[in-house]
């Protein structure tokens, strides 16, 4: 709001100041005539000149008071659809887990809490490996590597079934799907996993 009101005036107030400063640097700089004569002079074609610079500045300011306004409601719709998502994502049924290229954990829904045991302030910025078997964790690596140099993963876009480790430390049977998605040049990796009876 300050920003938006702060061009509008910028705009305006350089428009109005524009008259006295071209008579200032009449006077003192080219000595041609005296402030008030260069600020009230009569000729037309200055006077149109004046009128025109001061019009396309208080414009600019109009102008760029509407796109900074357009700019914040298409932020704020952003803001509210990706607010929407996350509550859709936070109360699914299947739990849902994000990781980055790293595999640091950067996403965790309350399914994700009540299937594995880990609350989400404690889960977040560790590493996968504490939902993953110990003897399963080589074969993880694995597969994101290959698919780090090859795009090439088996266990992509379709259900796949495997253990999971719970933050108690016993193992239990989940299905997953596991889908990549890169954003701004970042890749991510997300799954929707649900537990299995054995």
């Amino acid at each position: 709001m300050l920003k938006r009101l702060s061009l509008a005036h910028l705009g305006i107030l350089v428009g109005v100041l524009y008259w006295p400063a071209e008579a200032l640097i009449h006077d003192f700089i080219f000595g041609q005539g005296s402030f008030m004569e260069n600020l009230l002079g009569s000729d037309p074609n200055e006077l149109w000149m004046r009128t025109l610079i001061s019009a396309m500045f208080i414009g600019f300011g109009i102008h760029a008071r509407r796109t900074v306004a357009h700019q914040e409601k298409l932020q704020e719709q952003l803001r509210k659809k990706s607010e929407r998502l996350h509550q859709i994502i936070d109360c699914t049924y299947d739990a849902y887990v994000s990781m980055d290229r790293n595999g640091v954990i950067n996403g965790w829904n309350r399914s994700a809490e009540a299937l594995f045991g880990w609350p989400r302030n404690k889960i977040i910025g560790q590493q996968l490996d504490v939902i993953i078997p110990e003897r399963l964790r080589d074969d993880h690596h694995q597969g994101v590597q290959r698919y780090q140099q090859d795009s090439i993963g088996p266990w992509l876009y379709k259900p796949v079934r495997t253990q999971a480790l719970h933050q108690d430390g016993f193992e239990f049977s989940i299905e997953m799907v596991v889908t990549p998605i890169k954003s701004d040049g970042a890749e991510e990796f997300f799954a929707f996993i649900r537990e299995q009876d054995n």
